[in-house]
């Protein structure tokens, strides 16, 4: 099966809370989150419709009580309060069915194995190995061309010195 590629970028996120308010006077926040969400390193927030990470210094579960980094005052707290809190969507099972697969350059036909598929806010990209180091393009329509998912290959238009990098 021949496929081309769609945008997957579309709704990368749901939300799982809210900032309630400020707690204390040395920057941190008291969250309302579901039950079955536990942030990791980032909080991500929507703002102006747009998914934006902040690094968590710290988080109490119980108190839902937490520390964004580089946030210390009750003035830079209030600026997010009542924002959303949101979530990374997984990736589709269909992308994570890529690894392994073979990634081809349109114009001179080299072949890479694809080794990992790395999702950043906003990004998808494929890891791919180029003799001994890993490089890494994005899963986007502007380069992928073709994913043949019989054949297990990805075809794609490297742009200039992505394997330089």
């Amino acid at each position: 099966m021949t496929s081309k590629v769609n945008n997957i970028h579309s709704k990368p996120t749901k939300k799982v809370g809210f900032v309630l308010k400020s707690h204390g006077f040395n920057g941190q926040i008291r969250v309302h989150l579901e039950d079955d969400f536990v942030p990791k390193d980032f909080l991500f927030l929507e703002i102006n419709q747009k998914y934006v990470p902040f690094a968590i210094q710290s988080f109490n579960k119980e108190s839902s009580i937490m520390k964004l980094k580089d946030f210390d005052t009750i003035d830079q707290i209030n600026e997010i309060v009542s924002l959303p809190i949101l979530d990374l969507i997984s990736k589709p099972e269909e992308i994570e069915s890529i690894v392994g697969y073979t990634l081809i350059d349109n114009e001179t036909g080299q072949t890479y194995p694809i080794t990992d598929v790395i999702e950043y806010p906003g990004n998808i990209l494929i890891e791919f190995r180029n003799g001994f180091k890993d490089c890494l393009i994005p899963l986007h329509e502007d380069f992928v061309t073709e994913i043949n998912h019989s054949e297990q290959k990805i075809f794609a238009s490297f742009p200039d010195g992505i394997l330089d990098l």
